[in-house]
């Protein structure tokens, strides 16, 4: 559901926006940005809001060619319809 914390990982979400927000930028530079690379990434490396951040784009590229599962991105609002850029 668009609104819920989510980071990428199952757990350790309640309360975790700013890694919440880095997982759907991840997803959306993916989803959203022809040629980008997961070394995009623009948080402080090892740094839990860049690990959320690969996740999101890590969702995006599992997608290229398909679309976005919302069940695998619950906090961002996703395009159902839009075919990601392989």
């Amino acid at each position: 559901m668009s609104g819920k914390a989510y980071s990428g990982q199952k757990d350790n979400n309640a309360g975790n926006t700013q890694n919440s927000r880095a997982f759907c930028e991840g997803l959306t530079v993916r989803t959203d940005t022809s040629g980008s690379t997961i070394g995009d990434n623009p948080h402080e490396s090892g740094s839990e809001a860049a690990d959320a951040w690969d996740r999101g784009w890590t969702v995006g590229q599992a997608a290229a060619g398909t679309t976005i599962d919302p069940a695998d991105a619950p906090n961002c609002a996703v395009n159902v319809t839009k075919t990601i850029v392989a």
